[in-house]
């Protein structure tokens, strides 16, 4: 007999526009998502223990694709069920 499994939490690797646009689309459905990109280059030992510096691409990206029109998604609430990191 088949059963049929709930997927809770997604990591998405990558957070071009690919990835972002994923990432906002499983949020939708309430899903968790990690929406994880690399770490800036050429960053000073100090900028790398600053979590706000080293997730700048990963973040910079999703703002960028919220802001897009149409907005990938739906509600401006569902944005909290994204987490970023690399």
């Amino acid at each position: 007999m088949k059963t049929n499994r709930h997927i809770n939490k997604v990591a998405v690797v990558g957070s071009g526009i690919m990835g972002s646009r994923i990432a906002c689309h499983f949020a939708n459905i309430g899903v968790e998502v990690l929406l994880l990109d690399i770490v800036p280059f050429d960053l000073t030992e100090e900028q790398l223990k600053d979590k706000k510096v080293r997730n700048s691409i990963v973040n910079d990206s999703l703002k960028s694709t919220i802001k897009s029109k149409p907005s990938p998604i739906y509600s401006k609430d569902f944005v909290s069920r994204i987490t970023t990191g690399n």
